[in-house]
């Protein structure tokens, strides 16, 4: 989760770096302001997985990071509305969804095993 925020974090910078430099048609522009949006959340979204899964509510945990990976895919769409437009973030995409994927994947393992807490005062 820590990686997958890192990496949200840094595609904020990149977009806000693209939207800076006007180089894009206006489509691009748009698109670039809604995934800027769509990160946004995404970060928030990601603190409050890590809090959810810090209290051990997995399940919370894993619905925030799910809905982290439909940012992503959101995303992703937007570009694709034009024909013939390319997806500037397919790569930030494809790599906070793989992020986030792996860390629903461990929650699940995780909250599979007994907490070490209350095995600790057996």
């Amino acid at each position: 989760m820590e990686l997958a925020l890192e990496n949200a974090t840094n595609t904020i910078s990149s977009i806000e770096k693209m939207l800076s430099s006007k180089e894009f048609d206006p489509f691009a522009m748009n698109c670039l302001r809604d995934c800027l949006e769509l990160y946004a959340d995404a970060i928030t979204l990601l603190v409050d997985a890590f809090v959810a899964f810090l209290a051990e509510h997995f399940d919370i945990a894993t619905v925030l990071m799910r809905t982290v990976m439909d940012a992503t895919s959101t995303c992703d769409e937007e570009f694709t509305e034009k024909k013939g437009e390319l997806t500037l973030l397919a790569k930030e995409n494809y790599n906070l969804f793989q992020l986030s994927d792996i860390s629903s994947c461990i929650i699940k393992q995780v909250s599979s095993v007994p907490s070490q807490l209350t095995n600790v005062s057996s």
